[in-house]
């Protein structure tokens, strides 16, 4: 197989990886899906007495715990009941407005619901907590803000507790997006690849390989173990089944680095994996909040290095596919002859 394939493929390679970065991250109708980064950030000020809240995913979703033997209603944007939390667990109400907003995709309500429209409850869950999107908490993202300013504003969502009408109080914060320079490593990591790349020195290749895979095994780590720690409010079991898969392919990869013999295919596979952990914490990059369970520093250091190093393995990986594809053809070609350096099938004489 030609260089010039191996070249092919590496630029293809590389030219999806950017896409795929540049792609904006997955929405539904009411945001970023468990977003890993954003501008705003929505903090709690106020709590009635036997609610326990949470803001989820920035400013995108309410998360309610409300002790058994209380009842709490949340009212919709215009007042009407729409969850209630009791010691029978939690309902929703389907005459409410925000029922039909909050479908996946969501739905125009119906014209004729008002706040004094009949409700309609139906169980969600025995249990007695629940998250739910609320425009509220960023309805403020739209307002202009003044120059400089991080805080945005203040807002409510109104509930009522044993019948007795009060609310989840809090405010909106901005942050601006970090600094460009956080792309300058990698290109700078990219940059110097490539120079010992353009070498073509068999064992600086490894070499490099080697130092490229072992940085983006720890980029690799870290980031899991932010984004898989980080609750909603709670960590998952499917999050900790995610991190135990992540933790023992870093293992996995570790020992073979140190241990074992590898080649090519090997680094091809830490590379993309580095990579799509580098495309998933690319937002930790382009806004102010980081929502990880490590600090923000931390969360885009390894972005950069899982960024970079993943790019640069992918060059040093299908320069060695190259070089393994020369040689199977050089001893190919070999064995087509005698040792007499005469063609194996004969010269008739």
């Amino acid at each position: 197989m030609s260089r010039s394939w191996g070249r092919r493929c590496g630029a293809g390679v590389l030219a999806l990886a950017v896409a795929i970065a540049a792609a904006p991250p997955a929405a539904e109708a009411h945001g970023p899906v468990a977003p890993i980064a954003s501008s705003y950030l929505a903090r709690i000020a106020s709590v009635p007495g036997g609610v326990e809240a949470n803001v989820v995913d920035a400013d995108q979703r309410m998360w309610l715990r409300v002790a058994p033997a209380v009842t709490v209603v949340v009212l919709d944007y215009r007042g009407a009941p729409y969850l209630r939390f009791s010691p029978a667990g939690v309902a929703v109400n389907q005459n409410s407005a925000m029922y039909y907003l909050n479908q996946t995709p969501a739905e125009v309500p119906p014209a004729n619901l008002v706040r004094t429209t009949r409700t309609d409850w139906h169980q969600l869950t025995g249990g007695h907590e629940y998250g739910w999107h609320d425009g509220r908490l960023h309805a403020l993202a739209s307002v202009a803000r003044l120059p400089g300013a991080t805080f945005v504003g203040t807002w409510s969502v109104p509930v009522l507790v044993d019948a007795r009408l009060t609310a989840i109080r809090g405010g909106l914060w901005h942050a601006d997006s970090p600094s460009i320079v956080w792309f300058w490593p990698i290109a700078v990591l990219i940059a110097c690849v490539l120079a010992a790349w353009r070498l073509r020195i068999a064992a600086l290749d490894l070499h490099v390989a080697r130092i490229l895979a072992a940085g983006a095994l720890v980029g690799v780590a870290v980031a899991a173990i932010g984004r898989e720690l980080h609750g909603r409010p709670t960590v998952s079991v499917w999050q900790l089944l995610l991190l135990a898969a992540f933790a023992g392919f870093v293992a996995w990869a570790a020992r073979r680095l140190l241990v074992r013999r590898h080649g090519y295919f090997f680094f091809f596979i830490v590379a993309v994996v580095a990579l799509w952990e580098g495309v998933v914490m690319l937002p930790t990059l382009l806004h102010g909040f980081v929502l990880t369970a490590v600090p923000a520093f931390l969360a885009r250091t390894a972005t950069v290095v899982c960024l970079g190093s993943g790019v640069g393995l992918l060059l040093v990986a299908f320069r060695l596919a190259d070089r393994q594809r020369d040689e199977i053809g050089d001893l190919d070609r070999e064995d087509d002859f005698d040792v007499e350096g005469e063609p194996a099938w004969g010269v008739e004489t």
